[in-house]
């Protein structure tokens, strides 16, 4: 019986994991319709941990059960612009209390995750998550998993559309050289010059996702609603 329970849990996660990754890497766009037929299918399982995982993935805000069917939720301009701002003011709270317990270890880990994205041209299944790492590493130092929790329930609204974001722009120089200005103010401990450099960087963040998003959804063709679902390697 706990052989079995494993594995059925083993299952839930992995069909979890893979349709997670699809939303999130843009594979399926903001506004698509999920089948968990078709899902199940390309994953060779039952539609019982594909929908599951449609639950865990509703928790985190990043698909709708309607009366028949499951949506890939799509954020208005509107919306993506206030969860940025929902975002800037728990990542300012999130750099004053990081700054209060700071340690040199924890500049070295940061420089090296830097070193990391160094190559504007590093592709974007690369660069997105040394992007998180770099803010998670950062923000971590907090010492509050409570800020920790809901800093992490705002990115999941906003990772499909930081994929599109990634995937859009020529490259990831004026990222990396915000960045690299971010860490210069978080190893002088300068705390007014940070919090302005993290409204810099998201509020540059937040107008390029929109742009992308918008010319995103000009060159969109109709969708497959039977060809959704490519899983992600």
């Amino acid at each position: 019986m706990a052989d079995t329970a494993i594995v059925v849990a083993t299952v839930a996660d992995a069909v979890y994991d893979r349709v997670r990754t699809a939303i999130t890497s843009g594979a399926v766009r903001p506004g698509s319709k999920i089948s968990l037929r078709s899902v199940a299918g390309s994953l060779s399982v039952s539609t019982m941990p594909v929908r599951e995982a449609l639950k865990r993935l509703q928790a985190e805000g990043l698909v709708v059960f309607e009366r028949r069917s499951v949506t890939v939720v799509a954020l208005s301009p509107q919306e993506l612009e206030q969860v940025f701002q929902i975002r800037l003011r728990l990542e300012q709270l999130a750099a004053e209390w990081a700054l209060q317990h700071l340690e040199a270890a924890d500049v070295d880990d940061l420089r090296a995750v830097l070193d990391q994205m160094a190559d504007e041209h590093l592709p974007a299944v690369q660069w997105r998550p040394l992007n998180r790492r770099f803010h998670e590493r950062f923000y971590a130092c907090a010492r509050s998993p409570h800020l920790l929790d809901l800093i992490h329930s705002t990115w999941n609204r906003v990772e499909p559309y930081m994929s599109i974001y990634a995937s859009t722009v020529e490259d990831f120089g004026e990222a990396h050289r915000q960045h690299l200005a971010m860490l210069a103010l978080i190893e002088a401990r300068d705390l007014p010059g940070l919090l302005a450099e993290t409204r810099l960087h998201l509020e540059h963040t937040s107008r390029t996702v929109a742009r992308a998003l918008a010319d995103a959804v000009e060159q969109a063709g109709p969708s497959d609603p039977d060809g959704w679902f490519r899983p992600v390697d």
